[in-house]
């Protein structure tokens, strides 16, 4: 997980760096919280289950019910309620940036919004839900990864 937030950090850097230095302070301020809440909530939960299965599983001893389900209900309810809702809130204010900015282009803005509202609506209710996100990630990554690849100059030149 330490490595998950690590990359998603990166991944904010990289697509602030895409941006320029034309991004709107409102939105990049959004943007640049709610993935660092996001990383923190993200690092939370999982920090929340490592504990969990620390403290009520140290011998090989089954753990106790009352303690094993505050523990994953915490997890679970960290990771589907708050992360999703700001992995949401990350992909909205990036999609309106970029799409202000003509950064992004209109079909990948259309995209996020449809993320941001299946993490809105549907995270806490539906499994799997929350794949949505790194998916998205991924498509984004790929566009700025061939978007750069085209915009640099050849070697030598």
């Amino acid at each position: 997980m330490p490595f998950a937030g690590i990359f998603f950090l990166w991944f904010i850097g990289a697509v602030r760096a895409h941006v320029g230095a034309v991004e709107d302070k409102f939105l990049a301020t959004v943007f640049l919280g709610s993935g660092l809440v996001f990383t923190a909530t993200l690092f939370g939960a999982a920090a929340a289950a490592g504990a969990v299965l620390a403290v009520t599983h140290p011998s090989g001893t089954a753990p106790g019910p009352v303690s094993w389900d505050f523990g994953r209900h915490l997890a679970y309810v960290l990771l589907t309620e708050y992360a999703m809702r700001m992995a949401a809130i990350f992909v909205c204010s990036l999609s309106v940036m970029g799409r202000r900015l003509g950064v992004l282009p209109r079909p990948l803005t259309v995209l996020g919004f449809l993320t941001a509202l299946t993490l809105l609506v549907a995270a806490s209710n539906v499994p799997w839900a929350e794949l949505v996100f790194p998916a998205w990630s991924l498509v984004l990554s790929g566009y700025i990864l061939a978007v750069s690849g085209r915009a640099r100059p050849p070697d030598g030149v």
